[in-house]
């Protein structure tokens, strides 16, 4: 096993953060949400989501499923897939704070290789939320955990490197900020903030992202 380059791994981290949630504007009756999500990270995207709600309380549990597309010419080049849950953890009045939890894999390719990377992160967010509208702070680390390597390019000049699984380079930290808009059942999502290197050196070229997002709940 070696440590595998950081520049593709950043890469490969973009994207938005979490499933967009306004716990205060959900309907009781909700058991799905739907979106779709434009932005700039790393790169321009496209996204699309689905969350199923579980539970009929005060606290109740979403499980995301995300799909994440750079565009481009070569749509299955690169993509993202993540597989998250999360949950409101405390709440006094309007005030919420709430975590989130996913698994992710990675799909990104060029002329140089082909990456495979499996991967977590976890978000935290902390707010003001009411059933109209919200404004929220958001925390997160993505770890890029083992990647599957298929040189190609490389090879011609560095005939010595080898194919197969890598260990982690790490991974990055993102603060931003999340504000919302609610009509009826669609919610409009606003997603702002900076991301840098684990060890706050690395840091990618552009360091900004955000991210407009529509909302459904059915």
């Amino acid at each position: 096993m070696k440590i595998v380059p950081a520049v593709p791994l950043l890469v490969l981290s973009s994207g938005a953060n979490a499933l967009d949630v306004n716990w205060r504007a959900l309907d009781k009756d909700t058991r799905h949400l739907g979106g779709i999500h434009f932005g700039a990270d790393y790169g321009s995207y496209y996204n699309f989501s689905y969350g199923h709600k579980f539970g009929d309380g005060k606290s109740p549990v979403i499980a995301g499923y995300e799909l994440l597309l750079p565009f481009g010419d070569t749509i299955a080049d690169d993509y993202k897939m993540k597989a998250s849950l999360q949950r409101e953890f405390w709440s006094s009045g309007n005030l919420s704070f709430s975590l989130q939890g996913g698994f992710i894999f990675r799909r990104y390719e060029s002329v140089m290789a082909r990456f495979y990377n499996l991967g977590a992160d976890v978000v935290s967010t902390f707010g003001y939320l009411k059933p109209n509208w919200g404004a929220e702070l958001l925390v997160g680390y993505d770890y890029s955990g083992a990647t599957h390597i298929k040189n190609k390019l490389l090879k011609e000049y560095y005939p010595e490197i080898k194919d197969g699984w890598y260990e982690s380079s790490g991974g990055n930290v993102k603060f931003g900020a999340r504000f919302n808009r609610v009509f009826g059942s669609t919610t409009t999502f606003f997603n702002i903030g900076r991301a840098f290197g684990q060890d706050f050196e690395d840091n990618p070229t552009l360091p900004f992202y955000f991210e407009l997002s529509l909302q459904r709940q059915f």
